[in-house]
């Protein structure tokens, strides 16, 4: 009988009472510890995605290659690029910006997907943002492919220094995480955003040097590009696989973003912990 009572007690978890930074830490840890699950569902999401078709993920690949082709056409003859170097350009720049616009765009609704889970059991919200970047990064690898095609066919090889793209891909992925984390909460407690935000990245494509090169704006305008942070993280990624090397300052604001951005979202985390569940 004893026995009986014993597996009949209610178990009640109560709300964390440590310092916000605390709780954050506790939770990234136990995200990373969750890393098979997400690497998985990454992958199989990825594999729903597209399935029965014949081309899987590269259809987002060759959407990419078709709009390319397009505007490097177009824009090419509008700017009097050569249209070989404007090709890799805007290969490079809508590779890193498709990166960039569907983490941020996308971090609208991680945390409303998971509601599933996240009303249901004690689960750290860190790893949905993990694996929203993570697939992110898979179809970024895709892109990969016809970036490869594209220098093979303009007959350029952007050399060691391609190499560099490596600690700017993973710093910007560093700021898609807190991004991801900080915009998902938002737009659990403010719906009305989730549109705002997907407005914002549409302009913010065409006022970011993406189709054109930060210095058409001259010395009046410069600014424009110099202040816009998703620039220099488009930069640290897209100037080495263009074969050249990012300059001091896209390295010191994407280091400030992550610098500012990470303390912020892991206190603002800690604080909004226990209500999260409450939001949905």
């Amino acid at each position: 009988m004893a026995e009986i009572a014993a597996t009949r007690e209610k178990v009640v978890i109560l709300p964390l009472s440590a310092s916000p930074f605390v709780i954050a830490f506790d939770d990234f840890g136990e995200a990373l510890k969750l890393a098979p699950l997400w690497v998985r569902t990454g992958l199989i999401d990825v594999f729903f995605r597209f399935r029965r078709t014949r081309l899987g993920p590269f259809w987002h690949t060759l959407n990419l290659a078709a709009f390319v082709l397009a505007m490097g056409v177009i824009w090419s003859a509008i700017l009097h690029q050569d249209i070989g170097q404007y090709f890799r350009y805007v290969t490079t720049s809508l590779m890193v910006w498709t990166l960039i616009a569907s983490i941020v765009t996308d971090a609208t609704g991680v945390l409303i997907a998971g509601q599933a889970t996240a009303v249901s059991m004690r689960f750290p919200y860190p790893a949905f943002a993990f694996g929203h970047v993570w697939r992110g990064l898979l179809l970024f690898a895709h892109h990969l492919v016809f970036y490869i095609a594209v220098m093979a066919a303009t007959l350029h090889s952007p050399g060691w220094t391609v190499l560099l793209a490596f600690p700017g891909l993973l710093l910007l992925v560093a700021n898609g995480l807190w991004m991801t984390l900080l915009i998902g909460m938002i737009c659990l407690r403010r719906r009305d955003l989730i549109l705002v935000i997907a407005n914002a990245m549409q302009i913010a494509m065409f006022v970011t040097p993406v189709f054109w090169q930060a210095d058409l704006l001259g010395p009046e305008l410069a600014f424009a590009a110099y202040f816009n942070p998703l620039y220099h993280l488009l930069q640290i990624v897209r100037n080495p696989l263009l074969g050249t090397a990012p300059t001091l300052d896209n390295w010191l604001w994407s280091l400030a973003m992550f610098a500012v951005g990470l303390p912020v979202t892991l206190w603002a985390y800690g604080r909004l912990r226990n209500r999260l569940a409450y939001w949905y």
